[in-house]
């Protein structure tokens, strides 16, 4: 049997799994237990760079805290009228981190899954919401069958065209979610002597083959009282690992941050005949 709208697909063999009992079993007889928390496990070990691949539990703690908080709510609603423009009912979020987007949307009345390749931020997403279709696996090799969803959403995370085409059903849609080039400009002021722009049009060579639907951008401003929102605010970010610990106290030590978060929503459509395109873009 099936479980959700959806079906898995066998990271081995890529055959259809069905649900029978509490284990995810393929035709090949490639068998994958749903834990007790309600998720499945299916990135495979020879697969994972590292024994705990993705964002650790300091970090998912850091995004609970911070994301919990409503600072990025306006997001939430820019998405939901995104996906409401476009008619778009299922959605897999590609790289979900520890679930805010995922079940914020689905309170909005969606069909939402959740990917991501971090065992930590998995089951934060179970503990969110049990009942939700959570899966540890990678963007790079989705464990879902071909066009199983209206829309794939990417939030500040790794994204892979041709395998988002590939899961998308045709006709549909790639959310792409990223920094502006003034995105937590003061943030990055406090932290670095000289201040590089963020690489904002990426998408543009990411999404080469694709028509690009609309681009807009969600400005919110930001007032952090706390050394401790700042702190959480920073584990989210890549400016965490390309920073010291003297930078990082300089941040903290200057006060309130007074900042303002820049993101862009881009939608692309996959085409309704989408075989030669999604073979075409790498």
């Amino acid at each position: 049997m099936t479980e959700f709208w959806f079906q898995y697909r066998c990271p081995v063999c890529q055959s259809p799994l069905q649900l029978e009992g509490n284990s995810y079993v393929c035709a090949e007889g490639h068998n994958f237990d749903k834990a007790r928390k309600g998720y499945v496990h299916l990135l495979l070990s020879h697969r994972m760079a590292s024994k705990q691949p993705g964002d650790n539990k300091m970090m998912i703690e850091a995004r609970q805290q911070f994301l919990n908080a409503g600072f990025y709510a306006p997001l939430v609603d820019a998405l939901a009228e995104v996906c409401g423009q476009y008619g778009i009912s299922s959605l897999l979020d590609a790289g979900c981190g520890e679930g805010y987007y995922s079940t914020a949307l689905s309170e909005r009345g969606l069909q939402v899954a959740g990917l991501d390749i971090s065992k930590e931020g998995i089951m934060a997403c179970s503990r969110r919401r049990k009942s939700m279709p959570w899966c540890i696996a990678s963007v790079a090799d989705m464990p879902y069958m071909n066009a199983s969803f209206d829309a794939v959403l990417s939030i500040f995370c790794r994204v892979e065209p041709t395998e988002f085409a590939r899961v998308t059903k045709p006709g549909g849609y790639m959310i792409y979610v990223g920094p502006t080039e003034s995105h937590l400009s003061e943030l990055r002021n406090r932290l670095y002597d000289e201040v590089r722009s963020y690489e904002s049009d990426k998408p543009e060579q990411y999404f080469s083959g694709f028509e690009q639907l609309q681009q807009r951008t969600v400005t919110i401003p930001l007032q952090l009282e706390s050394a401790e929102q700042i702190e959480n605010l920073l584990k989210m970010t890549p400016h965490y690992w390309s920073t010291n610990r003297q930078q990082q106290e300089r941040l903290f030590s200057a006060g309130p941050l007074i900042d303002q978060a820049d993101i862009q929503i881009r939608v692309y459509q996959v085409p309704s005949d989408k075989t030669e395109s999604v073979g075409a873009v790498g």
